[in-house]
């Protein structure tokens, strides 16, 4: 079995809870992956676990990555404009 553990700092507890809505999607039907998320007040945590090739691990996580910066930059976005 292969594990990745992620951590991502956050300003506030919403936006650690909008980093981990934005991955669940991610989180279905893939036979061998599991997607667990917590959330703290300042913190968004991934522990995402595959038990098939590391190539698809690789992947995957590359995936969820790009899908948290997607999420994080959005967010970021709109917190800047509100204080505009």
């Amino acid at each position: 079995m292969i594990k990745a553990r992620i951590r991502i700092r956050v300003t506030s507890r919403a936006m650690a809870e909008s980093i981990v809505q934005s991955i669940e999607p991610d989180n279905i039907g893939m036979g061998g992956l599991k997607i667990e998320p917590r959330v703290s007040a300042e913190n968004a945590y991934f522990t995402i676990t595959h038990s098939g090739k590391i190539e698809t691990f690789i992947s995957t996580l590359d995936d969820v990555l790009r899908c948290i910066q997607a999420a994080r930059s959005t967010l970021h976005g709109i917190v800047k404009d509100k204080t505009s």
